[in-house]
């Protein structure tokens, strides 16, 4: 009977549930029960809300989703824009007057890129401001290749000495690609006895501040050229501003000054007339209709190397695969030699490069200018 009995509690009795917890009946997560974790009473062991959200209820799923969706759809959408470009006629702005090298640049460019492309590219000369209305309506315009400028080294000149612009010099606007360069040339009346740099900085040095120079305007590359030359050669040279490189080269060849700093298209006839004498150029190489005359770099400023370039920007935010069409048509227009013949008829010397080139080239220039205008407070108040 004793025996049956305790077989039938035993029977009664539940069996304890062995598990990882030192064989302990299973307990609640949380806090240790021997070598297990209970949890207090109170505290909530449900999976958490985000938890439920993003692997249980597909309507949150979506939500979770939808954003990057939309990116994958934007990003489709600007692929196949891109693959289908152009497909309308684009706007070329030129920051300049009709006539002149820039026009003429911005012009033949124009005319290749119509043939090249099979959408007509349209010259529209937004000239004012010193190139930065040019600028300013570029900046503002639809980030889609449809409108495109040709810029110049005035675009680097106004970011280094404006105290202020309409627009980010760097971050509104991305690179196409350089499209040529113009030295410019150092030239003094026929009659002076200055035939080179060197005798230029023994004069200067041995009467400062009596030397003048020329310049088409303030803040212009004319004026920051001879900065230059003051800065690295330890001289003093005395800026007499004119309205334009016109009245600045008639200032020369009347003796109303000493020296100007000018493109060779706007000297060259007067080298020729004999009532100039260029003294240097200032490139990296020598200029082919002035093969005699010497540059900077070979009068001993071996790193000098400015003049005036054209380029194409596009506005920030353009697709990578239209910048790249727009660079393939240029560089081959670059290559075509009656593209290169017509810009050499302007003293144009085509320069075609990367986007990434461009864009180096665009900010060592604006940090060799602000190195210059640092020294020159009256340039850096002006806006």
């Amino acid at each position: 009977m004793a025996g049956s009995a305790l077989k039938v509690a035993m029977a009664a009795t539940p069996k304890a549930t062995r598990h990882r917890c030192g064989g302990q009946p299973r307990c609640p997560v949380g806090v240790h029960h021997g070598n297990h974790l209970r949890v207090p009473r109170g505290i909530d062991t449900s999976r958490p809300a985000w938890s439920r959200a993003a692997y249980n209820d597909p309507g949150d799923n979506m939500k979770f989703f939808r954003p990057l969706f939309l990116a994958m759809a934007c990003l489709a959408a600007g692929a196949a824009a891109a693959q289908d470009y152009p497909n309308k006629p684009i706007r070329m702005f030129i920051p300049a007057a009709p006539g002149g090298g820039v026009d003429s640049a911005g012009r033949i460019l124009a005319t290749y890129l119509t043939n090249k492309l099979g959408k007509s590219v349209v010259p529209e000369n937004r000239a004012g401001a010193g190139t930065m209305l040019a600028s300013d309506s570029l900046a503002k315009a639809p980030a889609d290749g449809y409108t495109i400028l040709l810029v110049t080294t005035s675009h680097t000149v106004n970011a280094a000495v404006r105290k202020s612009l309409p627009y980010d010099p760097v971050k509104d606007f991305a690179a196409v690609s350089e499209v040529g360069y113009t030295p410019d040339v150092l030239v003094v009346n026929s009659e002076s006895k200055i035939h080179s740099v060197a005798e230029l900085v023994a004069a200067a040095k041995k009467a400062p501040g009596k030397l003048t120079f020329g310049s088409s305007g303030p803040a212009t590359l004319s004026q920051l050229e001879p900065e230059l030359l003051k800065d690295e050669a330890g001289i003093d040279l005395l800026h007499v501003p004119y309205r334009g490189g016109v009245p600045a080269v008639t200032a020369v060849i009347s003796k109303e000054i000493d020296m100007l700093f000018l493109g060779v298209v706007a000297v060259a006839p007067h080298i020729s007339s004999g009532k100039l004498r260029a003294i240097a150029t200032t490139g990296k190489n020598r200029i082919p209709m002035l093969k005699d005359v010497p540059t900077m770099a070979e009068q001993g400023f071996r790193d000098w190397d400015t003049g005036i370039w054209y380029g194409v920007v596009v506005p920030a935010g353009t697709p990578p695969a239209v910048i790249a069409t727009l660079n393939k048509a240029i560089n081959e227009a670059l290559k075509d030699e009656d593209v290169r013949h017509k810009l050499a008829t302007v003293g144009i010397e085509p320069a075609g490069t990367t986007p990434e080139q461009f864009t180096a080239l665009m900010n060592s220039d604006i940090a060799r200018w602000k190195k210059i205008v640092e020294k020159l407070p009256q340039l850096k108040s002006n806006d």
